[in-house]
């Protein structure tokens, strides 16, 4: 009979868990299509905002504890989404020390941990159809779901 010590003390392989890289990603539902952005990045998230000062882009700002936030209508960009009327949650986040980017969404954003493979990239055949710079990378979400991931630092550039 061998004793439990031997076996522990020979094994040539540790035995345990190799833990994968995650991501935390803040998730917001457009016009049946998914989008994530990154966790560290988000600032806060507002509930019932008014927004003024609205631009022929449908840009708009809006006034948030003394500061102000420049407002991107996401749905110039991505045609599927809705208007900001129909939004209730907005999304700030940081752009730069000094700028703050707010995504109006309609419903309340939902927190996702991804492993780094679940990253790819977006084909470019379907990137060649006018498709936004600011997605960046296709992400396969736990629940099976397609989710773009949108670069924050490409928005300074729109």
């Amino acid at each position: 009979m061998t004793h439990a010590n031997y076996n522990r003390r020979f094994r040539s392989k540790k035995q345990g868990y190799v833990r994968l890289s995650s991501k935390k990603l803040v998730s917001f539902e457009l016009g049946n299509v998914y989008y994530a952005v990154p966790i560290e990045r988000v600032e806060r998230i507002v509930k019932d905002f008014n927004s003024y000062g609205l631009l022929p882009s449908g840009n708009s700002l809006v006034r948030h504890q003394e500061e102000l936030i420049t407002l991107i209508n996401l749905s110039q960009i991505f045609p599927s989404s809705r208007s900001i009327v129909d939004c209730n949650y907005l999304i700030i986040c940081t752009l730069n020390k000094s700028d703050r980017l707010g995504f109006p969404i309609p419903d309340m954003p939902k927190i996702l941990e991804i492993s780094e493979e679940s990253f790819c990239e977006i084909p470019e055949l379907y990137r060649q159809q006018q498709l936004p710079p600011v997605i960046e990378k296709l992400i396969r979400a736990p629940d099976g779901s397609e989710v773009f991931y949108l670069n924050l630092d490409l928005f300074s550039a729109m």
